[in-house]
């Protein structure tokens, strides 16, 4: 069995999470009471690590861009804005 990196196991979770989203907007658990509660209970434990697993992965593009810039830019000012917002 292959060995999940952490970045891969919270992409899971990131993938479970948006799964229950889709489950609690059906019909079909909405009439079940305890199906509902045991969905909602299961999409709350992993909301708050799923909004930080995106934060992160948003935050590690944004800096790879400006990185990107950086690298590319011939004109001073620029060189200078994309080292600025890099750090």
């Amino acid at each position: 069995m292959a060995v999940l990196t952490l970045n891969e196991k919270l992409d899971q979770l990131g993938a479970r999470y948006d799964e229950l989203t889709q489950q609690l907007s059906t019909s079909e658990v909405a009439s079940d009471s305890a199906r509902y509660q045991k969905v909602a209970k299961q999409h709350a434990e992993l909301e708050e690590i799923v909004e930080k697993h995106r934060e992160y992965k948003q935050i590690e593009k944004d800096l790879a861009g400006a990185h990107q810039m950086l690298v590319e830019a011939e004109d001073p000012e620029m060189k200078q804005m994309a080292h600025d917002e890099e750090k």
